[in-house]
């Protein structure tokens, strides 16, 4: 079991109620062209219903590809195991799933181990808005090399939560399968607040310290769809 470093937790859910680390579910979905329109309009149904009704329920994004509108990318955060399974019973997930049935027409499903999840104090609740900046990130790190990445990029992601006001979210995980590959996802105020974040000494400190460590490295700029969120999210594990 993965311990919790270091907790705050400032909204509905208590720091006290977190005894393990939270289950952070990761999708890769493909829906066919003919039906994207009922599928949006159902996931929004379903995402936004679950952050304001499931005091268990964190976090709750999906993100479209823009260059391929048709592939989308969600990211849930459930306080554990008994939050999961009172969100799969929900009469907004039972009808999403059923929809997903005759929609989707591929589903990638990536196990993870959260590493850190750090969100801004205040709840985010965004659809549709094509100003914010959505980042998703694979980074494939050297076995050797593993604890000390994650010990610089932890540094990088908590100064840039605490010294930039448009960074909004950043999360780091990694595979349980693999636990050398990273993902990270990131949302922005803007454009503007991520070119800023780029030439920050921290993020400039994070490359030049990690340039040797990875084997591959993918960023994703991804159009936002739906993001909710409760808010004051801080974990590190």
């Amino acid at each position: 079991m993965i311990g919790l470093k270091k907790l705050i937790m400032v909204g509905v859910i208590m720091a006290t109620t977190l005894q393990a680390a939270p289950i952070v579910r990761f999708f890769e979905l493909t829906t066919n062209p003919q039906k994207r329109t009922n599928y949006s309009q159902v996931g929004v149904e379903n995402l936004t219903t679950s952050i304001k009704n499931e005091k268990g329920t964190l976090a709750m994004y999906t993100s479209r590809k823009k260059d391929d509108p048709n592939v989308s990318y969600v990211v849930e955060i459930y306080e554990n195991e008994d939050a999961y399974k009172i969100h799969a019973n929900s009469p907004q997930f039972k009808k999403f799933s059923e929809m997903a049935k005759t929609t989707l027409i591929g589903r990638k499903v990536f196990e993870t181990n959260p590493q850190f999840l750090a969100e801004k104090p205040e709840a985010l609740y965004v659809e549709k808005n094509k100003d914010y900046q959505v980042n998703l990130a694979e980074v494939t790190v050297l076995p050797e090399k593993n604890k000390e990445f994650k010990d610089i990029v932890t540094d990088e992601m908590k100064q840039s939560m605490q010294k930039e006001e448009g960074v909004i979210v950043m999360y780091a995980v990694t595979l349980k399968e693999d636990p050398n590959k990273w993902f990270f996802f990131e949302i922005y105020k803007n454009n503007d607040a991520y070119l800023r974040h780029r030439e920050t000494p921290h993020f400039k400190n994070y490359i030049e310290k990690t340039k040797d460590m990875a084997t591959d490295k993918k960023v994703m700029e991804l159009e936002g769809d739906t993001l909710v969120n409760k808010g004051g999210l801080y974990l590190e594990f």
